[in-house]
């Protein structure tokens, strides 16, 4: 799975979206919620990373793959 990012200045706010490159579908949008004056709190930094760790855990359910295990008879 790749991703296309996309990182930008919103009225002066640090911004970032994250599309699935397969299919074009937006995956993570995150803007800035404090002043555009003030330095990243932490806070906002901690709620981007939630949202990347939940968009890689995301990513990861889609590469497992499940399996049906079903006993099988023996002819005796």
């Amino acid at each position: 799975m790749g991703y296309q990012i996309e990182a930008f200045l919103d009225k002066g706010r640090p911004a970032l979206k994250i599309y699935d490159a397969q299919h074009q579908s937006l995956c993570l949008s995150w803007t800035y919620q404090g002043q555009p004056s003030e330095t990243c709190s932490q806070q906002e930094i901690h709620r981007l990373f939630r949202q990347l760790l939940l968009l890689t855990c995301k990513q990861d359910l889609h590469n497992v793959r499940v399996f049906n295990l079903t006993p099988c008879k023996l002819d005796s």
